[in-house]
């Protein structure tokens, strides 16, 4: 297991999991104007990922929105490669964020 700390957020997404996006909003489909909303806070270091949905003009955070496979930004990541768990219960998830201090959001990535 290891522990990373990046200077600027990043966007953890779940490599080959990918499997679309949803407007948190209206619940439409989000992939096709996703790529270009994250265009202008990649550039900003993801300061701000606040942006207008197209599908319903609704203003929603990228972070918030529906990833299929979750998704999500930060600076900072705990990974576990190749466990020899299936997966972790809630109470270990909670018990993690307790240790770190704030709530987590867990990505199950493939690469």
């Amino acid at each position: 297991m290891t522990a990373s700390f990046e200077d600027e957020v990043r966007f953890y997404d779940p490599g080959e999991n990918w499997s679309g996006v949803e407007c948190s909003a209206c619940g439409a489909d989000a992939e096709e104007w996703w790529g270009d909303a994250m265009d202008a806070p990649a550039a900003d270091g993801f300061k701000d990922l606040n942006t207008k949905a197209p599908c319903c003009g609704g203003t929603v955070s990228l972070n918030d929105l529906r990833y299929i496979w979750p998704a999500a930004f930060g600076r900072f990541a705990v990974e576990a490669r190749n466990p020899d768990i299936a997966d972790t219960t809630e109470e270990q998830d909670l018990k993690i964020a307790e240790c770190v201090g704030t709530p987590l959001r867990k990505i199950w990535a493939r690469y």
